[in-house]
């Protein structure tokens, strides 16, 4: 019987080349589409699996409160790991982090490289954590200060064709050496922390340090199996009270009680390291060792994609396979009038359509092996071939094409088999079957469900749009940042770098600063001169030179305002507050108010406040302008930060401006690496997840509106094949081409319009609801959803009138002598 199936489909799939062609590369264009996405769904999801006990690893994060002003963070203090180990039964071990970049690195002076992917672990890194060591010793390898291990990669350049065990490596100008006491292997690309160096966090000096509130690494925990997380939570945050009072008394003069009846809140609580990389709500303090953050919401919009792009090529399936039934209503009234019953034709079609989908299936398999590195170079992605061909993968994408197969067939399959032998003998096949209004019905939806992945499309694209194209209150064109400036020395020595090369016409201005606008800095708090303790103030705190506000250009907010000066000797104990602290804290006449900062136990500097800025956008616009504290920099202080630089425009003037700050640093630092960036890239990075969401929903809109194109050309040549004898007596009495054009295509048109009533409110909902995770958006935008319409309707309308056009021009004597 199956031979026989098998010999039936063959010669069907031969008679009907061009319909199944279609048939087929819909099926084809759905299942890779489906593939692409189920690949990027596991991978994301699969983070950290790959740890041997990653259901019993936790990172710590702080969550608090402070001024009414929340934060959530896997920053932690030092102490936090030793002293929860020690304290709490459930933590079976810990294991600290801390990252460093921009690091000179050499074993031969002649060659020098600038490493940026640096870890500080402790010696219980390989006791936590299921990463080989390929040489050294786990136990041992981290215990020692100035101990370090290298990638696998990395030892084949610094170390190539020799043994690095117990050889040393130098790092930065530091006379002191690091010695090689193993060879790690390179990090997984599924780990969300990752390294090129592993260097024992006993070498920080930041290590031996006991407050609890100098939180700028990150903890991770070991607990014992079976763990109640509820209740270990509970046992850090008894023991985190308990060891804050003394701290908190001295410096605040609050017990933890009061602190925390006066609004405030200081919690460290646990987050399941499977969860890590989707967990968008907890930040950590950079990236340089961390992978970006995936978003679980992102998922369920690519899934939801994944779903929708099958129903509309299964749905494409069923048109076309309908469209063709009336081809072969003869050979299932004779397979019938010789013997054949309903359940034995509905397997035969089952069969065809199983097979259809199998060799689709086979064909987008190879469409995502050819597509799979170009895929990944457009929108980002780190997919692997080796993903596709796991047992598993393979046993999934039968099971989902023969699913596909087997539901796109089922209702052709019934139909073909229901047809009464009497009617498809005389020629009237379609007279009785009734499934007009359920073949509009699926027209309808896979227009719907295409207008709202372009409605989506169109809101994400315009979103992306608006952040990179917005004005954040300052000018971030034609700067140049610095972000390695250590090399230079002290703070005079930068002035003096500085000025150098402001001297040069191509640079128009220059400042130092500990942060650069549209990156997080320090958010610390400050007390206001004349209110309680208790009533601390949170501000994103920048220290900067005199040049800032000329470099950056903003503004100031009151005519009385002015910025730093050097005609100003107190300005050493100054500062400006922007427009939204005024706000926040209730700053009624700011300029005759002063902010404390702490500079020792219940011992404050006063500094006045000289003027209110303007509100720009010092953080990215996934972050609402918060409140903000700029401070005059030392000249004495060691902390470099970075130099921005204002070039004057047009391209000559980059170039000029470029080679002489390259000449100026080699002149001041000796031949050290020359290293900047643009600040309007580097502010575009920061939506990186957002142009590919909108990359990506772009590319499998277009391949739904391509695949729902195909089924509106089944429809619409099912219609013409069914009144194929109509079209010629129109034609006979005198109908005009664009008359029979009018009639066939007068239900899609229908079908469309009724698609786009439905649409458009899902469409609408479902972008509002996304937006909300943006402070800044673009809100409802009318003319998008518009567009999506009016796109459904050329393309609905180019489609029907090609296929009919070609109806509407059969001669009258072939249509009436059809059949």
């Amino acid at each position: 019987m199956w031979k026989n199936f098998l010999r039936v489909t063959i010669r069907s799939i031969s008679k009907n080349k061009a319909f199944n062609v279609i048939n087929i590369s819909g099926l084809a264009i759905g299942l890779a589409s489906a593939i692409f996405i189920i690949l990027y769904i596991i991978t994301e999801t699969s983070y950290d699996r790959f740890h041997k006990r990653s259901a019993d690893i936790y990172r710590l994060y702080l969550d608090g409160k402070m001024a009414g002003e929340q934060f959530k963070g896997a920053w932690n203090s030092p102490i936090f790991g030793p002293t929860f180990h020690e304290e709490i039964p459930e933590i079976e071990n810990y294991c600290r982090m801390d990252f460093a970049n921009n690091r000179l690195m050499w074993v031969d002076p002649e060659n020098k490289y600038l490493e940026g992917h640096i870890m500080y672990a402790d010696s219980t890194f390989f006791e936590v954590f299921t990463i080989d060591l390929l040489r050294g010793n786990p136990a041992t390898c981290l215990d020692e200060p100035n101990t370090i291990l290298l990638s696998e990669s990395k030892v084949k350049q610094y170390f190539p064709g020799g043994d690095p065990m117990g050889k040393s490596i130098a790092m930065n100008n530091d006379s002191t050496l690091y010695r090689v006491t193993g060879v790690v292997q390179d990090p997984p690309r599924t780990s969300h922390f990752y390294y090129d160096f592993i260097c024992s966090y006993s070498t920080y000096e930041s290590s031996r340090r006991t407050s609890w509130f100098n939180n700028h690494m990150q903890t991770y925990i070991l607990v014992r199996p079976g763990a109640d997380r509820q209740l270990l939570d509970d046992k850090i945050n008894a023991s985190l009270i308990e060891n804050i009072r003394p701290q908190l008394v001295e410096f605040m003069g609050i017990t933890p009680e009061e602190f925390m009846e006066a609004g405030g809140k200081y919690g460290v609580f646990s987050q399941p390291l499977l969860k890590i990389h989707l967990d968008t709500g907890i930040e950590v303090p950079s990236d340089i060792g961390f992978r970006p953050i995936g978003n679980r919401s992102y998922l369920v919009i690519f899934g939801l994609i994944a779903f929708f792009v099958l129903v509309i090529a299964s749905i494409n399936f069923m048109n076309l396979s309908t469209a063709r039934s009336l081809s072969r209503a003869k050979e299932v009234s004779l397979r019938k009038v010789v013997g054949s019953d309903r359940k034995q034709l509905v397997r035969q079609f089952l069969f065809e359509s199983v097979f259809l989908s199998l060799i689709s299936l086979l064909i987008a398999l190879l469409l995502v092996v050819v597509l799979l590195n170009p895929f990944n170079s457009l929108v980002g992605m780190n997919l692997e071939f080796g993903d596709i061909f796991r047992w598993y993968m393979v046993l999934s994408f039968l099971i989902l094409a023969i699913l596909v197969g087997l539901l796109s067939g089922s209702y052709p399959s019934f139909v073909l088999a229901s047809f009464k032998p009497i009617f498809a003998l005389k020629g009237n096949a379609s007279a009785k079957n009734g499934t007009t209004w359920l073949r509009n019905a699926l027209v309808i939806i896979q227009f719907s469900i295409s207008i709202i992945i372009i409605a989506g499309t169109l809101v994400i694209y315009w979103q992306f749009k608006y952040m990179t194209n917005k004005d954040l209150g300052f000018d971030k064109e034609q700067l140049v940042v610095m972000d390695r400036i250590h090399p230079l020395g002290t703070g005079q020595e930068i002035q003096t770098f500085k000025r150098e090369l402001t001297g040069h016409n191509s640079i128009l201005a220059a400042t130092n600063s500990t942060g650069y606008l549209g990156a997080t800095n320090n958010n610390n708090a400050y007390g206001i001169k004349g209110r309680p303790p208790e009533e601390a103030a949170l501000f994103f705190t920048y220290w900067t030179d005199e040049d800032f506000m000329d470099t950056y250009r903003f503004t100031l907010a009151t005519p009385d305002s002015r910025y730093f000066s050097r005609e100003f000797s107190s300005d050493s104990s100054a500062c400006l507050v922007n427009e939204a602290a005024v706000k926040k804290y209730n700053l009624e006449d700011p300029l005759n108010q002063a902010i404390l900062n702490e500079s020792g136990p219940s011992e404050f500097t006063e500094m006045r406040i000289v003027g209110v800025m303007s509100d720009y956008h010092f953080l990215t616009l996934k972050h609402e302008v918060g409140a903000q504290i700029v401070i005059l920099k030392p000249e004495g202080w060691d902390w470099a930060g970075y130099l921005t630089v204002r070039l004057a425009p047009g391209k000559e003037n980059i170039a000029a401006g470029l080679k002489h700050m390259e000449e100026k640093w080699k002149e001041f630092t000796n031949d050290e690496p020359f290293q900047y960036f643009f600040l309007d890239e580097e502010l575009d990075k920061y939506y990186a997840e957002e142009k590919r969401t909108g990359t990506v929903t772009m590319i499998f809109s277009i391949l739904a509106i391509f695949i729902a194109s195909l089924g509106l050309f089944g429809l619409t040549l099912y219609n013409s094949q069914k009144r194929i004898r109509e079209i010629g007596i129109r034609k006979v009495m005198g109908a005009t081409e664009s008359n029979i054009v009018s009639v066939i295509t007068k239900s899609v048109v229908y079908a469309v319009g009724i698609s786009i009533v439905i649409a458009m409110p899902v469409a609408y909902f479902m972008m509002q609801d996304w937006l909300r995770d943006f402070p800044y958006n673009v809100g409802f935008q009318p003319i998008l959803f518009i567009s999506a319409a009016l796109l459904a309707i050329v393309i609905a309308m180019v489609t029907v009138t090609i296929t009919s056009l070609r109806a509407a021009r059969i001669n009258p004597a072939i249509a009436l002598h059809y059949e």
